[in-house]
């Protein structure tokens, strides 16, 4: 039904996860707050939530199981039906087509999962022949949209978000934020 690719660069403080269940998937990814301390574990918190099919939105009252840490995130869910979230921070969800339409544009940046978040539901129609894009600021900070759309229509799922990565990674090898990845296709 759908095919998929997940991209985390550097250990650090951006998690993505994608769960297949048997008609749709869910996306969740999570950039831990750096500055705040225990970014790690409140990204960590918001994963494990998903997968364990909990209500990721209350962890933000729940400040012991984000490890007294802050987060964005993004969960969504993907069926033929079309797609389905919400999302806190700057992480970003894209639909790309023929023009890239930004699916948490209307999010609010602050404050993170942890600190009092106010998540913003979105929604769009049924993938069809685009490809959803999931990615951390890592990626969407330091990059220009055209090249990231350009780079996502591409054929290998996995390549492509190997590619991702490889077009924010600075020629000394490094990157100037985490970066984490996620890319969704209807199969063809």
């Amino acid at each position: 039904m759908f095919e998929y690719a997940v991209e985390i660069a550097r250990v650090g403080q951006d998690r993505a996860a994608v769960i297949v269940g048997p008609d749709a998937l869910v996306v969740a990814l999570a950039d831990g707050a750096g500055g705040t301390g225990n970014g790690a574990a409140a990204a960590q918190a918001v994963i494990d939530a998903v997968a364990a099919r909990q209500d990721w939105q209350a962890l933000d009252e729940d400040p012991a199981r984000l490890g007294h840490g802050q987060t964005t995130a993004i969960v969504l869910t993907v069926d033929a039906n079309g797609i389905e979230g919400a999302s806190v921070g700057d992480s970003e969800a894209w639909l790309i087509g023929d023009e890239v339409t930004e699916l948490t544009a209307r999010q609010v940046r602050k404050p993170l999962l942890g600190s009092g978040c106010m998540p913003v539901g979105f929604a769009a129609g049924p993938i069809g022949t685009a490809t959803l894009l999931v990615a951390s600021d890592g990626l969407v900070r330091y990059a220009k949209q055209q090249d990231i759309a350009r780079i996502a229509r591409g054929a290998d799922l996995v390549a492509a978000a190997r590619a991702l990565v490889e077009l924010v990674r600075l020629p000394s090898g490094g990157l100037q934020d985490d970066v984490a990845v996620v890319l969704v296709r209807r199969l063809r």
